[in-house]
């Protein structure tokens, strides 16, 4: 669509150099369009446009800027309703589109990627945590965020072990919630960030061992660490594994396969088979085979 769409405003723009008439309007979200694209938006996808600044056209303001348009030479124009304070907060992810239309925020906090007083804050509330409190807070947190961009009420619409991918994240909520989250923490999170990071739990673990990484100490950061790998591989059904070919190669890698075909005294009461164990089994299994063959 997008393709088609540029190809009509370079043909536009062809017809126009060549003297003959052609314009091509990229029109905004149209407030009265039910059975067009705008039909197919749910309300958190008006929320979330309207969140940025884009809001809808009535049938009358559209009508009056077809009008205005066939009075203006540029081949390509854009017609559609914005409200430029969304846009002047937006900092560096201001799309490149808008950028001619308002002034960035100060250079400083744009380097930083938020508001350095928001961030020191919530830096502030962590340090005075226990380690439990600080999980709770920012898994709380994490939740509230997700369920305002779905468009749900609150933070219990988010199962925190529920995969992102399966709660209805698009690339375009995805990276609205990078963005708050940037803001909140100070922290320059990758747009990825929903497939980086599967859940909320395993997102949260990673906000908090990026903003107290001392609150651990050098031999709790490799529990924290062990805690991810868990956390994300959880999240990831043993078929999937299997049918990725990765369950043979993870249990050869944590040493695990001979310990299976070959038991000793200890393992011989165990009479399952791999299909059987769930993942906390299997990755316990895993990570335990690969310390002692480290050893």
């Amino acid at each position: 669509y997008a393709a088609a769409n540029a190809f009509l405003d370079a043909l536009a723009a062809h017809r126009q150099a060549q003297g003959l008439p052609a314009q091509s309007l990229a029109w905004g979200l149209w407030g009265d369009d039910a059975e067009g694209m705008a039909g197919e938006l749910n309300q958190a996808d008006l929320e979330r446009m309207h969140r940025t600044g884009v809001h809808a056209l009535s049938a009358a303001e559209g009508l009056a800027l077809f009008d205005t348009a066939g009075t203006v030479p540029a081949p390509a124009l854009v017609p559609i309703r914005l409200d430029l304070k969304p846009l002047r907060s937006a900092g560096e992810e201001l799309p490149a589109l808008f950028k001619g239309l308002v002034r960035t925020p100060a250079r400083r906090a744009a380097a930083a990627g938020a508001d350095p007083a928001s961030a020191n804050v919530l830096k502030q509330r962590l340090t005075g945590l226990s380690p439990a409190e600080r999980e709770a807070l920012l898994l709380e947190t994490v939740r509230e965020h997700a369920a305002t961009i779905l468009g749900h009420a609150g933070a219990d619409a988010i199962d925190p072990d529920r995969a992102f991918s399966e709660l209805g994240f698009d690339s375009l909520s995805a990276v609205e919630f990078r963005n708050v989250l940037n803001a909140l923490s100070g922290l320059r999170l990758p747009p990825t960030l929903v497939f980086d990071y599967p859940n909320a739990r395993a997102l949260a673990d990673h906000i908090r061992a990026e903003l107290v990484p001392e609150s651990g100490g050098d031999g709790n950061a490799e529990g924290s660490g062990e805690t991810q790998i868990r956390a994300v591989l959880q999240t990831i059904p043993l078929s999937r594994l299997r049918d990725a070919g990765l369950l043979d190669a993870l249990l050869e890698l944590g040493g695990v396969s001979d310990a299976l075909t070959e038991p000793d005294e200890a393992d011989e009461a165990w009479e399952g088979s791999i299909d059987d164990m769930d993942a906390e089994s299997l990755i316990s299994l895993a990570l335990s085979g690969g310390e002692s063959g480290d050893a």
